[in-house]
């Protein structure tokens, strides 16, 4: 989908039609200027990658292209000078200032293609990801750009990859590249002639289509990512639906599997690249701060404005824990960090609580069997609220299984405790 966009700089207006038409009749864009300052005036505004400058100009040739090269260091565009000199000193001269080639003018038309697509292939080639074999950032941002500056309609999807850092980390580099490959093949199979695919970073992508498709793709991506995650896992992670990185003796924060997120919307009043990576962002968060057992998009809709009455923050958490010392010790540690902490001795008591309280934490202690915690937790694991688990025997695996995010071993930090009961209010 992305094409290029080239600037001829000719005083022959017959000579920057020729260019012109044979560079579009490589499916890629050409404009052409006659002077020095709209040519800089055009660089600047339209992202131009290729200059192909003639010594029809008025201007010496080598010194025009030594100006170009200095005033485009920050991106710098490939340049084609082309002369009707014969003169060997001309062209070293001009290669000498800067350009990338020097071609005749008495150059056959399917040499100039030829030769202008080695180029082509050249700048983006330098521009692939090894891992991915997509576009890197740098031409990503060129072609959202020249989107925007277009009157056709575009969606704009962010593709994100939850959990992969995790995944680096535990199952090593190999694994890792294996992950993105594959994800890189699924997107690639999903795109027409007119779509468009690059990085924005290491582990997320930005598609462009048309917004009839958006959807359609979106759920498609998310559907096959989730039919293709148990080749990355162990039969036991993957029916777990969670990774345990270390014993039992440790604390641990529950690692999900990964996930594919994508926020998706269309081109509107944005009007810059990073007005439009701004709203994807902030669309994908809702996605990112729930705990999604499956890969998840979202897609932005026209919104009605109006009034709304301001939501009052949860900073609720129930805890149920027998040990009435040691309970009186988390309440009071909490109240001191201004959380709002309500006590349970009985499951029944624990039930009322949270009926009535709707706290958005609950801490659970193991006990003597686990008996009446993991019932708890078997109940309240469907409203999708954080659960952290304290234990004094050694059982992770059955903890975390029974939908905990955070198991502790006893003894424990209550420093530790109210950290993390800061971090899951703050989610």
């Amino acid at each position: 989908m992305y094409k290029i966009k080239t600037l001829i700089i000719s005083n022959r207006k017959e000579l920057s039609i020729k260019y012109k038409k044979l560079i579009e009749n490589l499916s890629q864009n050409a404009l052409y200027t006659n002077d020095l300052s709209s040519a800089l005036s055009i660089i600047q505004k339209q992202n131009i990658e290729f200059i192909i400058i003639s010594d029809t100009i008025k201007e010496n040739l080598s010194d025009f292209i030594q100006k170009i090269r200095i005033l485009t260091f920050n991106f710098r565009p490939i340049i084609i000078a082309v002369s009707k000199s014969n003169d060997l000193e001309d062209r070293l001269l001009a290669l000498e200032a800067g350009a990338d080639e020097v071609l005749g003018e008495e150059i056959s038309k399917s040499e100039f293609q030829m030769r202008f697509r080695a180029h082509l292939r050249r700048y983006f080639e330098s521009s692939i990801n090894p891992i991915t074999k997509i576009l890197e950032k740098n031409i990503t941002q060129k072609a959202i750009t020249s989107t925007l500056l277009e009157d056709l309609p575009y969606a704009y999807l962010l593709i994100k990859i939850e959990g992969i850092e995790h995944y680096q980390k535990t199952y090593g580099e190999i694994a890792y590249e294996k992950v993105l490959q594959t994800l890189s093949a699924i997107v690639n199979s999903t795109l027409s002639n007119d779509d468009f695919i690059g990085h924005v970073k290491d582990e997320e992508f930005i598609l462009i289509t048309n917004p009839i498709n958006a959807e359609k793709i979106a759920s498609f991506l998310t559907f096959a990512f989730d039919n293709i995650l148990n080749k990355f896992y162990s039969t036991d992670e993957f029916e777990n639906q969670f990774v345990i990185k270390s014993s039992d003796y440790t604390k641990e924060n529950k690692s999900a599997l990964m996930r594919l997120y994508i926020s998706a919307c269309e081109k509107q009043n944005q009007k810059t690249y990073q007005e439009v990576l701004s709203s994807l962002y902030s669309l994908i968060l809702p996605i990112e701060k729930q705990d999604n057992l499956k890969s998840a998009y979202i897609i932005d809709r026209i919104r009605l404005k109006g009034e709304t009455q301001e939501i009052k923050k949860n900073n609720i958490v129930l805890f149920f824990e027998k040990d009435r010392a040691l309970s009186c010790l988390l309440k009071n540690v909490c109240e001191l960090n201004e959380i709002e902490a309500i006590l349970a001795f009985s499951k029944d008591e624990f039930i009322e609580q949270y009926q009535k309280n709707s706290p958005k934490i609950v801490m659970l202690d193991w006990g003597q069997d686990g008996v009446e915690a993991l019932s708890l937790a078997k109940e309240i694991k469907k409203d999708n609220i954080k659960m952290i688990f304290s234990s004094s025997f050694l059982n992770k695996k059955e903890i975390l299984k029974s939908g905990a995010d955070f198991y502790i071993p006893k003894p424990y930090d209550i420093d530790d405790i109210i950290s993390w009961i800061k971090k899951y209010l703050k989610g």
